[in-house]
């Protein structure tokens, strides 16, 4: 099973069993740009998002027009399997 698909699964299981902890997840977007060694990720709608400290590293590598899942609290890079923890903050 590709990480992506676990990913969604456990979303989408935790937000059954704990409601007030539910993700809003929106796919269909892809990356326009990675700046500031992978502190921030603009996305095609142009939503712009910061990078937790921690999770820099991966998203320093991602490529524009990669294609992501947005969720509240995360980004989900598809065609790299990986998620990193990033705030929505425009």
């Amino acid at each position: 099973m590709r990480l992506r698909d676990l990913t969604l699964k456990l979303l989408a299981s935790t937000s059954l069993a704990m409601p007030s902890l539910a993700f809003a997840c929106e796919d269909g977007h892809w990356i326009d740009s990675v700046t500031d060694d992978g502190r921030i990720v603009i996305l095609d709608d142009g939503s712009v998002w910061e990078v937790d400290s921690l999770d820099r590293i991966d998203s320093s590598l991602w490529l524009p027009m990669s294609e992501i899942v947005a969720c509240d609290d995360k980004l989900i890079n598809t065609d790299d399997d990986e998620v990193v923890d990033a705030t929505r903050i425009r």
